[in-house]
């Protein structure tokens, strides 16, 4: 078995998500968009974090 790197590894969290979001999540597995609602909150989470890269490095200027 290969070993994950860094960037592979995964964690498990659990969330609490408005009912209306969780519904247009399935309707977009339902489609076929996704696999299933974990690809599509990863998807959500990764589609965030890389428009809110530059936000950390606001809030360190900001905060200097």
């Amino acid at each position: 078995m290969r070993w994950k790197s860094a960037q592979e590894r995964k964690e498990h969290v659990t969330i609490w998500i408005e009912v209306s979001n969780l519904d247009y999540l399935d309707s977009l597995v339902e489609r076929g968009v996704f696999e299933n609602r974990s690809q599509a909150i990863r998807h959500a989470v990764r589609s965030f974090i890389n428009m809110d890269k530059g936000l950390v490095k606001f809030i360190d200027i900001g905060s200097s």
